[in-house]
């Protein structure tokens, strides 16, 4: 029976080193090949430990915020004066001008305020220039929050991010994945689900594309410029393509506007203009769609890359705000494979039970910062508040967006100023240092403990060298990053895992001081150690569970290190250690405990 025993512990102790080196080979791959760039998949593992600014360098972003777009945000949401209304279109052209010569300028609130010519900032956004300032401090503290959570949400990218003034820095470690992290900190993530007005499985195709057509001429050769009418410029016709598709005036012509895909960038900072100082935009809003996706017949065919045009009511059914989690997921009978899964809070729930009884077999555009990125068709009532978007190339780009989705949108637009990359900060010869300092203090522990407590020494430095396997593969699958201190706080946490064995080793000496035979004396030692030791433990790990809670950063990375810790020497020192002692003592050959 006992030998059952001993068999099924060392299965899991087996186990528990069989998966330890798995998530450790990537990483003993990647940082033992000069040519390495990108972690492999090693069966379930792509992460591997990153090095910190200080042992490897990285890159750093300063992000600025996007007054222009914050200022606009804010009007929008006041009732004021027409003539208010056009000083304040007419200081945002003369930014734009600046901003056409030189694309890296950036508005501040002071500059603004000079290119206004009859109104105030106070007459603009009912409140004084200082409160102004003080609400951009504030979104700019929200947005370093923000920034925290989307690229270290376990606290354990080591992550350097603080507002200087005005700007916020973000420094990252390491050199992989840095442009889709940039997006990650750069876009505002503002999702909204909206009607469908005008476009696919709402109106035929000709009548969809010749009202498009009519909205295009209407609005670039319209003579009216009132409140309800401004006229779009000329040079809109240059980005477009349009063809007069069949017989004209037969039923099924129409008139095909499409979008060239080289102009798209520039057509919507174009149209981005125009939606500061047209009403038409107050209900409506234009969007682009693939035209391959809507126009791929025998007799037509669309250009790759070109966009078609559908109109959406800009009163969204669905917003950002009302999301409670995302998160990503594979799904076999996608195209692709991975989606995002997302479900709403109460409001949400109503809303989306409302919207989609209503229009049944239609698509509800899901838009994220002005564009498309997925159009399900709604086959029935949706109650539970659920919903996902698909179309993703690969994992990492589900894993953004969900990141993106879970920790909220920025009320205040950030773009990047500049990026440049970052040196190591203490260079190779330091972590040569901090290794040799790793290894120098986990000899010295292992040494001490063979000398003092002879074979039982041995056993303890055995599960010692196990417990650094286990803090590193854990570390390695959470993608963790290691600095300079990170290493100190390792050996640091290795060296008082040694605590619980010597805690072991001296009631079991106490034991055989009391005249018990070796394996009443081990039996003793363990089930007297057990509560010290839980009990210490026990309580440094729910300190470590209430710094992740309620810290952020680099607080929760330590709270998780320490967890790990904690969790891997209890493990060693209780279960691997005895298991060993039991292996040894409860052969049929007696042994002399030494000790």
């Amino acid at each position: 029976m006992m030998q059952n025993k001993i068999l099924n512990r060392w299965a899991v102790i087996g186990f528990t080193i069989i998966v330890s080196l798995i998530f450790l080979t990537n990483d003993i791959i990647f940082y033992s090949s000069s040519n390495a760039k990108t972690p492999e998949k090693i069966l379930f593992d792509t992460n591997i430990i990153n090095l910190g600014l200080d042992l490897q360098g990285g890159k750093e972003f300063l992000l600025s915020p996007k007054l222009e777009e914050w200022f606009l945000n804010k009007i929008n949401n006041e009732d004021i004066d027409l003539d208010v209304r056009n000083d304040f279109n007419r200081a945002l052209l003369k930014f734009d001008q600046k901003l056409k010569k030189d694309s890296s300028q950036v508005l501040s609130i002071d500059e603004f305020e000079t290119y206004l010519e009859k109104s105030t900032l106070e007459d603009l956004f009912e409140i004084s220039k200082g409160d102004l300032k003080k609400q951009l401090q504030e979104s700019l503290s929200e947005n370093v929050s923000i920034i925290y959570d989307r690229i270290d949400d376990k606290g354990v990218t080591e992550a350097s991010i603080r507002k200087i003034g005005d700007k916020i820095s973000v420094e990252i470690p390491g050199k992989k994945n840095i442009d889709k992290l940039e997006n990650l900190i750069t876009s505002s993530a503002k999702l909204t689900i909206n009607e469908i007005t005008l476009g696919p499985a709402v109106n035929n195709f000709a009548y969809w594309h010749n009202t498009i057509n009519d909205i295009f001429n209407n609005k670039i050769d319209g003579k009216k410029e009132t409140l309800d009418f401004v006229n779009w410029p000329e040079k809109l016709r240059d980005y477009l393509t349009i063809s007069e598709i069949g017989p004209k005036n037969e039923i099924n012509s129409f008139t095909l506007v499409s979008l060239k895909k080289d102009s798209i960038n520039v057509f919507k900072k174009e149209i981005k203009k125009i939606k500061r100082i047209d009403p038409w935009f107050e209900s409506n809003d234009l969007l682009y769609l693939d035209a391959e996706m809507f126009i791929n017949t025998d007799s037509l065919k669309a250009v790759k890359g070109n966009k078609i045009f559908c109109l959406v009511n800009s009163n969204p059914i669905i917003t950002g705000d009302q999301i409670k989690t995302a998160w990503d997921s594979y799904s076999e009978e996608m195209t692709g494979g991975y989606k995002v899964n997302v479900t709403l809070n109460e409001q949400g729930t109503r809303k989306w039970a409302d919207f989609t009884a209503k229009n049944t077999f239609k698509l509800a555009p899901i838009i994220i910062d002005n564009e498309i990125v997925s159009m399900p068709e709604i086959q029935s009532t949706i109650p539970d508040g659920s919903f996902f978007i698909s179309g993703f190339n690969d994992i990492k780009e589900a894993q953004n967006l969900a990141t993106k989705l879970k920790f909220g949108k920025f009320n205040l637009p950030l773009k990047k100023v500049y990026g440049k990359n970052i040196d190591a900060s203490l260079g190779s010869q330091m972590i040569k240092l901090g290794v040799f300092a790793f290894v120098i203090g986990i000899s010295l522990i292992i040494v001490f403990m063979i000398i003092y407590y002879k074979i039982s020494g041995v056993i303890a430095s055995f599960g010692l060298l196990l417990n650094i396997l286990f803090m590193a593969s854990i570390l390695s699958m959470l993608g963790a990053t290691l600095t300079l201190p990170g290493i100190a706080g390792f050996i640091l946490t290795v060296g008082i895992a040694i605590d619980a064995n010597v805690i072991i080793f001296e009631r079991i000496k106490e034991e055989t001081r009391n005249g018990l035979p070796p394996l009443s004396a081990i039996e003793s030692g363990y089930e007297r150690a057990f509560i010290s030791i839980v009990d210490a433990n026990i309580t440094t790990l729910l300190t470590a569970i209430i710094l992740y809670f309620l810290g952020s950063g680099p607080i929760k990375g330590f709270a998780i290190t320490l967890s790990a810790g904690i969790i891997c020497s209890m493990f060693t020192a209780i279960y691997i250690t005895r298991t060993i002692f039991n292996t040894l003592y409860y052969s049929k050959v007696p042994k002399k405990l030494s000790i």
